[in-house]
């Protein structure tokens, strides 16, 4: 059974199907979108139970012929790191359409529709095993999320969505760029032309071709993060966009760049991850001390939490270009983490400022006296963004230092910064909102019936990891030590932290390609 083409098809289709629905029959549209989304969750969990943590490669793999000619195929597969970003996807996108379906929405067969395309985009993202598909994806999501900004946006919303378009095409052509090259180069090394990530795995490019490669990819990852500073389009795109879009760019879209890095650019271009390794964590550290600087100085809650973001992923980044599996493992973690307490974080953003009317950090004050389970709720997403000690983002944190600080401890240390300044913004939201005289009736933004059913979930899921963050991080090792062994090669790390054998390809033994040289007999005269 192909399990993870039926995961990305389902939204795709519960999309395809909102136009066999009455264009003003808004309950058979909702009914449509909850039904489809309800179908990922259910296939999600499918996926969960027949994975085998113990597997390093790909599982579950669905690969079918698609333009064989041009080495394209339809090739989907799921593995210890795509696993965990498909079930923050599918859960994040369910509570999205929950909170749609229950609050007022202008259009909502279209509107629906296009969160379901967006989903269907990011999970083929993450299950992709072509390049070429990839790539497809990584377009395809980007059209629904522009006509969600630009149709249901605010005040800026025109603006806001040239800027995002123009930033992630400029890198998405660049990538496009960095396919073609990889693949032509590739079988001038293998005698293979395909866009198989997993059959590209250790083919042999020079230092050169795999730094330039590494770095156009790279770039198309960093814009997608954002990743100063190529965050510019990141205030325009997150204030004018209504309140559960925002939340998916930074819970779910965001991931695409930092799961680009991990499935394409480690395993793939080792030598240039190793040249630009360095450079990626500086730019990482500044996003971190940068991030939280602004999300002290936000005027608006929504900003502050946007800020927030642009300094926990570059946390994840820092994970990932340590090339330590420790560090690894604490990065795909703490994408799990961000996503499920970033969503949170806007769903409380969105409950007060629709109801109070006020999103600027000091237009309301003293709500916790009449809303005192908003003030619970909100109490425990502060902490985790904080990521104090019995918090689920503690152990990922913990993790990302512990491992980045054996490899690199100026950047661990620089990275505190970062911590230290999460404490400043988040309690002064915190602080300024639900403390302090009361201005305004806190009744007005307490908890409803409606809320429960996108609050309690988020807070379940953060409780259940901050209890037993082993069940995401055991299902990583092995994926990981196989994933970042090239870049440790490349970097030469002592074997003792090299947990993966790393296979050439073509292999040593392999047989001349047409036009290479004759290999030197041994013992020939002269």
């Amino acid at each position: 059974m192909p399990w993870i083409s039926l995961l990305v098809l389902v939204p795709l289709l519960g999309a395809m199907s909102m136009f066999a629905v009455p264009e003003g029959n808004g309950t058979q549209a909702r009914i449509h979108a909850l039904v489809a989304a309800l179908g990922a969750v259910a296939l999600v969990v499918v996926v969960i139970a027949k994975f085998d943590r113990d597997a390093g490669g790909p599982q579950m793999v669905d690969r079918q012929s698609w333009a064989s000619e041009v080495g394209l195929s339809w090739t989907m597969w799921v593995d210890g790191i795509s696993l965990w970003l498909l079930v923050l996807t599918a859960g994040i996108f369910l509570l999205a359409i929950v909170a749609s379906c229950w609050g007022p929405c202008d259009r909502p067969r279209a509107y629906l529709g296009l969160l379901l395309l967006a989903e269907a985009g990011l999970l083929g993202l993450f299950s992709a095993g072509d390049l070429v598909l990839f790539y497809v994806f990584w377009e395809a999501m980007l059209v629904p999320f522009y006509f969600l900004i630009g149709i249901w946006g605010g005040r800026d919303r025109r603006q806001a969505t040239l800027q995002f378009v123009i930033y992630t095409m400029v890198g998405s052509l660049i990538m496009l760029v960095a396919i073609l090259a990889t693949a032509y180069i590739a079988r001038d090394v293998t005698g293979q032309f395909t866009f198989d990530i997993d059959q590209l795995r250790g083919v042999a490019f020079t230092k050169n071709q795999s730094t330039l490669l590494f770095g156009a990819f790279s770039l198309a990852f960093a814009i997608k993060l954002p990743l100063w500073p190529f965050h510019s389009w990141l205030p325009r795109a997150y204030s004018a966009a209504p309140i559960v879009v925002t939340a998916l760019l930074a819970a779910v879209m965001s991931k695409a760049g930092v799961y680009g890095l991990l499935r394409i650019g480690l395993p793939l271009f080792p030598e240039g991850a190793d040249y630009f390794a360095v450079p990626l964590i500086v730019l990482a550290l500044v996003g971190i001390v940068y991030g939280s600087l602004v999300a002290w100085r936000a005027p608006t809650m929504r900003l502050l939490v946007g800020y927030s973001s642009l300094a926990h992923l570059g946390f994840v980044v820092l994970g990932i270009m340590a090339f330590d599996t420790q560090a690894a493992q604490g990065a795909v973690l703490q994408m799990v983490n961000h996503g499920v307490v970033v969503a949170a974080a806007f769903g409380i953003v969105g409950i007060i400022s629709l109801r109070s009317g006020a999103e600027n950090v000091d237009g309301v004050r003293g709500l916790a006296a009449g809303a005192p389970r908003l003030a619970a709720v909100f109490l425990i997403v502060a902490m985790a963004s904080l990521a104090m000690p019995g918090t689920n983002s503690f152990v990922g944190e913990f993790f990302i230092l512990t491992g980045t600080f054996r490899q690199h401890a100026w950047a661990a240390a620089i990275a505190t910064i970062g911590i230290v300044y999460a404490a400043v913004y988040m309690l002064r939201l915190y602080q300024t909102a639900m403390n302090g005289p009361r201005e305004g009736d806190g009744r007005r933004v307490e908890l409803r019936a409606p809320d429960y059913l996108m609050m309690l979930p988020l807070v379940a899921v953060m409780g259940l990891i901050a209890l037993w963050p082993a069940g995401i991080v055991g299902a990583t090792t092995t994926t990981l030590n196989r994933t970042i062994a090239p870049a440790q090669v490349a970097a030469e790390r002592p074997a003792a932290q090299i947990l993966a054998t790393v296979v050439a390809n073509p292999p040593a033994n392999a047989l001349p390609l047409p036009g290479d040289p004759a290999p030197a007999t041994q013992g020939a005269t002269p």
